[in-house]
């Protein structure tokens, strides 16, 4: 699957001022606020509105009704020990391949070549052999057995960026401050971050009101990494994002068609969702119903883009150039979005990416 064809636009109308302080390094938690305690900007598209408000006012901007999907995947430990040739390695894993090849970075005192194999240390099964050399010292690896290395990571694993905490270990008081309230699925390498703002008070007063919830699931990985945080090229079609996996069962499945059916909103968390989502519905007529389906996505939304199920996005606010921002210009439309991240820049104080404030298109 490649990118839907959209409409040519220069990555530098996406272009505008970040402060230095703006992007937290760490979850509100850990910064003693709570996680429902971050503003929200809501734009209307109807109206063509941009307003301010607090994250526990999404509950005012929710319907009885509406179906809010939200992605259960939750970060991983990416960080395995390894030996290989007598010699201790460091493997970090950065992405997984549809070819069911993986991305590595490996710290060792001799540079590996193809076709090292390398043992794990904690999992005598599992063994890693190195395949090909990538750019930015990275190289494509192969693991087998290949099920045995997301158990490995949650098991033995630890970050390479000691910021983040490993994966889904939980301090006394509930979830982890990197994980969503609901994340129920191991996978992810990067955090899937639009979620991380609900509590479970919120959620159950949503619920309360009438919303329903589907749960999804798409791991963050490759194209975070690589691709999605700075888009490089100089026309914004140029970009291209890799590929994740994600799983959409028989249950959320059916909760989707039945929104779409009984004309209910249906309300994306994150753009994991939307992307999930809208490769669901790639090529299938509205009247044909949505089955449970599992595999890649690779799908780029930018402006111009014919989105077939999603009617609001809830996302964070996003750095400049960034397929993210893009992918909001192409909901919203760009002359709202950017308007309302030139009001943003005007009041201050918003915080953004993973850890900071969010965005409610509707």
């Amino acid at each position: 699957m490649r990118e839907v064809k959209g409409i040519a636009m220069k990555t530098s109308e996406f272009e505008f001022a970040v402060g230095p302080n703006a992007t937290p390094a760490e979850p509100p938690e850990r910064r003693g606020r709570t996680r429902d305690s971050g503003r929200l900007v809501v734009l209307d598209r109807a109206a063509g509105t941009v307003s301010h408000d607090m994250f526990p006012d999404i509950l005012e901007h929710l319907r009885a009704g509406d179906l809010l999907v939200l992605n259960d995947s939750y970060i991983l430990p990416d960080t395995l020990s390894f030996r290989a040739e007598g010699e201790s390695v460091e493997l970090t894993v950065h992405g997984h391949e549809p070819d069911g090849t993986s991305i590595v970075e490996i710290r060792r005192n001799r540079r590996p070549g193809p076709g090292l194999v390398l043992s794990s240390v904690d999992d005598g099964e599992l063994s890693c052999t190195v395949l090909a050399s990538l750019p930015d010292r990275l190289w494509r690896v192969q693991f087998a057995p290949a099920g045995r290395l997301v158990p490995a990571l949650e098991r033995h694993g630890r970050r390479a960026d000691s910021s983040i905490a490993p994966g889904r270990m939980q301090p006394p008081a509930g979830p982890s401050s990197y994980c969503s309230v609901y994340a129920r699925t191991p996978g992810s390498l990067e955090i899937p971050s639009a979620g991380l703002h609900f509590s479970i008070d919120l959620l159950e007063a949503i619920v309360r009101k009438g919303v329903e919830t589907a749960f999804v699931t798409l791991h963050v990985g490759a194209s975070e990494v690589f691709t999605a945080r700075h888009i490089q090229k100089d026309d914004v079609e140029d970009h291209r994002m890799r590929a994740e996996y994600f799983e959409v069962g028989a249950e959320a499945a059916a909760q989707i068609d039945r929104a779409r059916t009984e004309g209910r909103r249906i309300v994306a968390a994150g753009t994991t969702v939307i992307r999930t989502l809208e490769t669901l519905a790639l090529g299938v007529p509205r009247t044909t119903p949505l089955r449970a389906r599992s595999g890649w996505t690779d799908l780029y939304i930018y402006p111009g883009f014919r989105f077939g199920i999603v009617d609001a996005l809830l996302t964070n606010l996003h750095r400049p150039r960034s397929s993210h921002i893009v992918l909001t210009a192409a909901f919203a439309g760009t002359d709202l979005v950017m308007r309302g991240y030139a009001e943003i820049a005007e009041m201050g104080g918003y915080e953004f990416d993973m850890f900071g404030d969010s965005m409610l298109i509707v």
